[in-house]
């Protein structure tokens, strides 16, 4: 043991080095997936946090609703300075006491129980309910549409960047033309021409713009990605992905994804709840015709410091008294037009929602069968533009071939350039939308998973 110990000591100090490295360098890595910039986006965001307050106001509001169901309790305590007032003064009719030399005290309790309001309570009870459920329909729908704006994020930078990488390359295959251009005429080779090295600054010039441009992108999309996830610009921050691929799910059949859609797709919920708790409010107003009945105990005590309480059940003394009493109720209010009004713009609202719903029944078939047959176009799209970039590059390899042996020029090289710039970055297009087609129709068709982040 004690030979082995040296051996571990020298060990341990070649690798430590080693080790603190690897974890440092995991501690300050912070790249994220898509998976981890949608949950961070969905923690985030004030849009979100808006539609959970907004849920909670109809929480609010259905606990409001409930509560009609039960007794409604007033009561009122007073106390202050009394006139004196004696028994054997009951009967004298010259007595004028303006002698203030006490304090009383009253409580006045008043108990109301609701029996037949002709739906009133019921009606706006299910309006709270439908509201609620509404609402959280609204919650998930401002959560898909997150979720779809990071993607939209996510795989424009990756594309951009794709992008980048591809002008990168052009450009430096016109940055060696132009030195071996150099090179031809310092040694009077004698296919060298001196205009081929404008050609190739022109087409460079082009590419260099085109580079600016990308550039740009790359960084609006990198901090409109860190702001929607909540990132500040001093905080490192960096996608997993190193470039954009197809997207490997399989859609379903197109009639699933419309089958699917009047019971997933949020909208739907939401207008659903939304039209009956408009029909719910509209007869919550209509009961407003009708006499509401209830039951009711009335209760108030009183006492007085200075005054003797005379117990006549005709004599009343606001200062000095005790009396209870239960009784039944009916109330009825004629506003001349009120009521009427109140239901009118309640049948309104409903009547609106109704054409929402119609329209909403329209635009979403369409919108998710667009989006599927965009992924059909982009599937076919992929592999003919996959071969046409490929062939473009051969092309391009070939005119640099000829170039180097004298038998071409920089037409050549900038047309073969200019084939392969377009194929590669259509190329690289139909991968996004492919991608962006697939995250369209789980938006559109309801089923883009909002439980799973």
């Amino acid at each position: 043991m004690k030979k082995l110990l040296p051996t571990f000591v020298v060990l341990l100090g070649l690798f430590l080095p080693l080790f603190f490295w690897m974890g440092k360098s995991y501690a300050s890595s912070k790249t994220y997936n898509l998976d981890e910039c949608i949950k961070m986006a969905l923690d985030f965001s004030p849009e979100v946090k808006e539609a959970v307050y907004e849920e909670e106001v109809f929480k609010s509001k259905k606990i409001q609703a409930d509560s009609y169901l039960y007794p409604q309790i007033e009561m009122l305590a007073i106390t202050g300075p009394a006139p004196e007032a004696n028994r054997e003064d009951f009967l004298r009719t010259d007595v004028s006491s303006t002698n203030i030399n006490g304090v009383f005290g009253s409580l006045d309790i008043l108990l109301t129980q609701p029996i037949y309001t002709f739906g009133k309570i019921g009606s706006y009870r299910e309006a709270a309910s439908r509201g609620l459920k509404a609402a959280s329909a609204g919650t998930q729908k401002k959560k898909s549409d997150i979720i779809l704006r990071i993607k939209e994020l996510y795989y424009g930078l990756l594309f951009a960047r794709d992008l980048k990488n591809l002008v990168l390359e052009i450009k430096e295959q016109l940055t060696k033309s132009i030195e071996k251009t150099e090179n031809q005429l310092k040694i009077g080779a004698p296919w060298a021409d001196e205009t081929n090295i404008y050609k190739f600054r022109a087409f460079l010039g082009e590419a260099e713009k085109n580079l600016n441009e990308v550039d740009k992108n790359i960084i609006f999309l990198k901090d409109a990605l860190m702001a929607n996830v909540g990132i500040s610009k001093a905080q490192d921050f960096e996608v997993a992905d190193l470039s954009i691929t197809p997207e490997e799910s399989k859609p379903e059949p197109l009639t699933a994804y419309l089958k699917n859609a009047s019971d997933l797709r949020a909208e739907f919920s939401q207008l659903r709840e939304g039209l009956g708790a408009k029909k719910a409010l509209a007869d919550a107003e209509r009961s407003g015709y009708y006499p509401q009945l209830f039951l009711g105990v009335k209760a108030s005590i009183a006492g007085a410091t200075n005054r003797d309480k005379i117990k006549n059940p005709y004599v009343s003394d606001y200062f000095n008294h005790g009396y209870g009493a239960a009784f039944l109720g009916l109330k009825w209010s004629v506003d001349f037009g009120i009521t009427k009004g109140r239901v009118g713009e309640a049948e309104a609202e409903y009547n609106k929602l109704l054409a929402k719903k119609r329209f909403a029944e329209e635009a979403i078939p369409l919108q998710i069968k667009k989006a599927y047959l965009d992924f059909e176009e982009a599937s076919k799209n992929i592999p003919e533009l996959e071969k046409a970039y490929i062939n473009a590059k051969k092309w391009l390899v070939s005119a640099l071939a000829n170039y180097d042996l004298g038998i071409g020029d920089a037409n050549d090289i900038g047309e073969a350039a200019t084939a392969y710039a377009l194929t590669r970055t259509n190329y690289l297009r139909s991968i996004l939308n492919h991608r962006m087609s697939y995250a369209n129709l789980l938006y559109a068709s309801g089923t883009d998973n909002v439980q799973k982040y």
